[in-house]
């Protein structure tokens, strides 16, 4: 069902960091010239452990064996050092990610007045005799943990190359967010922004936001951006537990390296000996991700897709400066990039490190935060138990390779049973070509070391296993959750369809059920939901009008969408306010049957492949009105998104002057200076 909300026409339009100063060490000033993008595209396209802040001071001296062995079989791995070059500041800002000297993680937080909990403060809750997705089994600790971000722009070398990003408190990737499960998270943002300056918001991926729609973060639906200069304090429940991150929701500002994790501490289906925490997988671009964006809703199809330029496993890889000529070349060289652009770049960025304690066995928390790639993890010389993946504990099953799309997350558990003075390669890569958002970098490197390894050399370099040459995920009968549920009968269904088209200007647009996306920074959907006010025509004849893309499913209870891919790239698409089942997948169009519908799959993204479809069903439990897109940002900036309302009459009071507290400092600050709104906004 369409809803008939109003079309409103779209407007024109803290503490201060200090940003990072850099000494570049040896140089090299690099000319790329763009590499042509496949044709498939244009002849597809219709018309109290609190977080680590301090900066790393682990040694930057020289490693004592040379990498020269690696450099023909991996990107990452060309003319790097084990320590490298570049000063931590210099690499990732404030971060301690990716070095020895970042903490190991509780099992769960003490008290925040510093006492500690002896028994875990979920009670007797276990993966199997609780859920809170549906049951709304969560516990009531009474507990609130602050956070204070400041968002501001910076200069860092995450593999070498010099480049302006965007950082949480002057770290990438940005600090943790940790909480028990059933406490209260409130986080005070403050935008920093400037030369030049930009909105923000912040988006908690994979929380409910039961009862706080107001909280999720995402412009144009749950509120307006946080103007420059201004401050907002988000507050919400950390009702599920398990792994996610946060990150801007602002165009693709995210990619731009706002973005970090969030570990909520609750049971295990399998126990552990240490947590290693976050593991950030990503592709990087050597250009801001706004000249990314402008290519990729522009009108040229050579400049699409934006092959990325390299690969990070925790803000950190190595890139090799002395490439012979880039010219016609996608082996090093993202197509985003234009001739004319020019670069610092630094041999030998430090890559990252983890300690294993022999014997033991670890959690690694991972995570795909890019912008576009599926990535294909694991450790050389080892395999992994998954416990998790998104919010939901999973029956635990072994693999030797873990792949994420975007804005996935997989828990894992890893035993350290090889010789304890030796080290091993941490790798992460992306296959499948541009279907699969495959990088121009081979793989990004890491090195882990045991307990009596030398942690200034590099392991002996052997050859990965090769991957899958496809990005599907692990097969859904893998992926059972430890707590059984079954969807309910008779949901309400939506057939979707996703397509990528031009406007009647020639501009590129994804599309769904041939309409795109576009968000109204200055009037948020949910106080229009709240308000009543959904009586005026929605959908207008005119397709360059401002388009909330909104379906209303009313007072339905469950819904069910059969989501029908006709694009030439596959796509990770995320339901805001809900996890859903996944009933099924496959290629060509849905035949009506049911794969596990006793206890199938539960998550919060979910991967659609290349002529593929796949069949999802939520519960419309949560009033309000809630994002579901495709998480790749170059498709999310095009579009590639609706509005899904769900009882809107039932939406829970929004305190007074919640709106205000964005809105009244956006509107005059798009008064005083148009804002140049490209894409879709999100």
């Amino acid at each position: 069902m369409r809803a008939t909300w109003p079309a409103v026409a779209l407007a024109a339009g803290g503490a201060a960091a200090q940003g990072i100063t850099h000494t570049v060490y040896t140089t090299t000033t690099v000319s790329v010239a763009a590499c042509p993008a496949p044709s498939t595209f244009a002849t597809a396209v219709s018309s109290s452990h609190t977080p680590t802040t301090s900066s790393s001071t682990e040694s930057s001296a020289s490693t004592t064996k040379s990498a020269t062995s690696m450099a023909s079989s991996s990107s990452a791995a060309a003319s790097a050092s084990s320590t490298g070059s570049l000063t931590n500041a210099q690499q990732v800002g404030k971060s301690t990610w990716g070095t020895l000297s970042q903490p190991t993680f509780p099992k769960w937080l003490g008290a925040p007045n510093g006492i500690e909990y002896q028994t875990a403060p979920w009670g007797s809750n276990t993966v199997k005799n609780s859920d809170a997705t549906v049951l709304g089994d969560v516990p009531v600790t009474n507990v609130t943990r602050h956070y204070d971000f400041t968002i501001s722009r910076s200069q860092i070398s995450v593999d070498g190359v010099l480049r302006d990003t965007i950082l949480v408190n002057d770290q990438f990737p940005g600090p943790a967010i940790e909480a028990n499960w059933g406490d209260w998270i409130e986080v005070v943002v403050h935008n920093n922004i400037t030369a030049p300056e930009e909105g923000t918001a912040l988006h908690w991926h994979g929380m409910l936001q039961r009862g706080t729609p107001w909280a999720d973060g995402t412009p144009g639906d749950a509120q307006c951006p946080l103007a420059p200069g201004k401050s907002y304090t988000y507050r919400y429940q950390a009702e599920l537990y398990g792994t996610s991150w946060y990150h801007a929701h602002y165009s693709a500002q995210y990619t731009g390296g706002v973005a970090g994790p969030m570990q909520i501490y609750g049971p295990s289906s399998q126990d552990y000996d240490v947590d290693l925490g976050a593991v950030m997988l990503t592709d990087w671009n050597h250009v801001p991700y706004f000249s990314i964006v402008t290519d990729v809703v522009g009108t040229d199809f050579s400049k699409i897709p934006p092959r990325s330029d390299n690969l990070l496993i925790n803000g950190r890889n190595s890139f090799n400066c002395s490439q012979p000529s880039y010219d016609n070349s996608t082996e090093w060289l993202g197509s985003n990039l234009k001739s004319s652009i020019n670069w610092t770049c630094v041999e030998d960025a430090p890559l990252s490190k983890f300690q294993f304690q022999t014997g033991k066995t670890h959690r690694l928390r991972l995570i795909n935060h890019g912008a576009d790639g599926v990535q294909k993890f694991s450790i050389d010389g080892h395999s992994f138990t998954v416990i998790s993946i998104d919010y939901v504990p999973v029956v635990p099953y072994t693999t030797n390779t873990i792949t994420l799309a975007v804005g996935q997350r997989t828990d894992v558990l890893v035993t350290a049973n090889n010789n304890s003075a030796k080290s091993y390669y941490m790798r992460t890569t992306t296959t499948g070509g541009d279907a699969c958002g495959q990088s121009s970098a081979k793989e990004a490197l890491a090195v882990v070391y045991y307990s009596s390894a030398d942690t200034t050399t590099f392991p002996a370099y052997t050859s990965p296993a090769t991957p899958a040459k496809d990005c599907a995920s692990d097969p859904l009968p893998s992926l059972v959750p430890s707590y059984p549920l079954k969807p309910s009968s008779n949901p309400y269904q939506q057939d979707l369809t996703l397509s990528l088209g031009r406007n009647s200007t020639g501009n590129f647009e994804w599309q769904i059920n041939s309409q795109t996306y576009r968000a109204n920074f200055n009037e948020p959907l949910l106080y229009d939901a709240a308000a009543g006010n959904t009586s005026n025509t929605f959908e207008t004849q005119d397709k360059e009008n401002p388009l909330f893309n909104i379906f209303d499913f009313g007072s339905n209870s469950s819904v069910l969408l059969n989501i029908t891919n006709n694009t030439p790239v596959g796509h990770p698409f995320h339901l805001h306010g809900h996890n859903f089942y996944v009933l099924a997948s496959g290629h060509g169009v849905w035949d009506g049957s049911l794969l596990g519908s006793a206890n199938p799959t539960r998550r919060d993204t979910q991967w659609i492949d290349v002529g593929g479809y796949v069949v999802l069903q939520f519960e419309a439990d949560n009033p309000g009105v809630w994002p579901f897109h495709c998480h790749v940002a170059w498709h999310l900036s095009g579009g590639l998104a609706i509005n899904v309302a769900t009882r809107t009459d039932e939406i829970v009071p929004i305190p007074k002057g919640t709106r205000e507290q964005t809105c009244i400092d956006w509107d005059a600050y798009t008064k005083r200076d148009e804002v140049d709104q490209i894409d879709s906004g999100s």
